[in-house]
């Protein structure tokens, strides 16, 4: 019976580790910790922007996010983790089919209930491993979430090309199931400010989507991401979150008092922060 189990039981392997961030468990622990992060111990944001890029430029940028929640970690049930996809040519929502997501810290289990109402209510979400396979802009944050989180299960969505439809699609069904339990429940996008092969072009990019986010105003945001005055890797994601009503009028947002940056691959300039509402 136990084979049989094991030959259903569905895992995402990771793609990233030792390459992004570290593939032993003594490395993931000990860059944690010299992040700053302690177990238990921080702030109580409802949700938070953590950048995707490699660990050695924004691994300190994620952990000041995650810590401005860990305040809640003895009450935190699942974490949504919402990331973009790179690869341009898709397009919809992306859910997952498998049961656990495995980190070097261990595995994490995925919330298939929640995950099934998401598929229900959604117009555009397809539960497909495919697309989740080659991408790390999840897979990167999976670590701090088991070290925050260890009794935590995740509900990984993925968005293709930001368009309008994927947008409200999102928004809707995050305020139609995640409203319910959104006090047992921490909501974390995957973002990166902004990329261009000019660098002041890129800072300023990434200044104008800080004040985006900070003013929380899903309007402005939507026309700058689908006007592409703003390039931000998870814009969209965060304007569902804008759009979902779940950050109340009173939800406050502070913002990283610094951002880095690191040039990426054909020499493009990424900007990285972090942001916590609550």
């Amino acid at each position: 019976m136990e084979a049989v189990f094991a030959q259903r039981e569905r895992i995402r392997n990771p793609v990233g580790a030792g390459l992004f961030y570290p593939d032993d468990k003594n490395e993931i622990l000990k860059s944690i910790r010299s992040f700053g992060l302690e177990a238990g111990k921080g702030g109580f944001a409802k949700a938070i922007i953590a950048p995707h890029g490699a660990w050695d430029f924004s691994g300190a940028l994620a952990a000041n996010a995650f810590s401005a929640a860990m305040g809640r970690s003895a009450n935190i049930k699942r974490v949504v983790i919402l990331g973009p996809i790179h690869d341009k040519r898709e397009r919809g929502l992306f859910l997952t089919n498998s049961h656990f997501f495995h980190t070097p810290l261990g595995k994490i289990r995925v919330d298939q209930e929640i995950t099934g109402e998401l598929e229900f209510i959604g117009n555009y979400f397809e539960i497909d491993d495919i697309p989740h396979l080659g991408e790390h802009s999840i897979e990167i944050l999976l670590p701090f979430i088991k070290y925050c989180f260890p009794r935590a299960s995740i509900v990984p969505v993925i968005m293709g090309q930001p368009k309008k439809k994927y947008i409200k699609d999102l928004a809707q069904a995050l305020k139609t199931v995640i409203k319910p339990v959104l006090n047992d429940t921490l909501i974390v996008v995957s973002c990166n400010l902004s990329c261009d092969y000019d660098t002041a072009t890129a800072q300023r990019l990434a200044e104008e989507t800080i004040r985006l986010f900070s003013q929380k105003d899903a309007a402005a945001l939507g026309s700058a991401i689908l006007d592409g005055s703003i390039n931000s890797c998870g814009g969209g994601l965060v304007m569902s979150l804008l759009e979902s009503g779940l950050l109340d009028i009173e939800c406050s947002c502070s913002a990283a008092d610094y951002m880095v940056s690191a040039v990426g691959l054909e020499n493009k300039t990424v900007f990285y922060s972090s942001m916590a509402f609550g």
